[in-house]
């Protein structure tokens, strides 16, 4: 249900640096999800993910990193919620 993960890569930076650690809860149909809420899924190549939801659209989510050389929602376009691992609650 919880999760501690270990942040690799600048593609939340400044809001989640390299070697920093997030708490984070599993998501489940009741969570509640906003606009700057930072989730983890799972990318078909690129493996796990954290992103930061910046729209919401029909249920659907739009992740977007700061860098922006980020791979993200620009490429891979919206997700559904079920697509969505974790939720980030704070950073240790």
């Amino acid at each position: 249900m919880f999760k501690i993960v270990k942040i690799e890569g600048d593609s939340l930076y400044p809001f989640l640096k390299n070697g920093q650690k997030a708490f984070c809860i599993r998501l489940f149909y009741f969570n509640n999800l906003k606009i700057n809420d930072f989730v983890i899924f799972k990318h078909k190549t690129q493996g796990l993910m954290i992103k930061q939801i910046t729209k919401i659209k029909n249920d659907k989510y739009y992740l977007k990193g700061t860098s922006s050389f980020s791979i993200d929602s620009r490429d891979f376009g919206y997700l559904d919620k079920e697509e969505l691992l974790y939720k980030v609650l704070f950073k240790i």
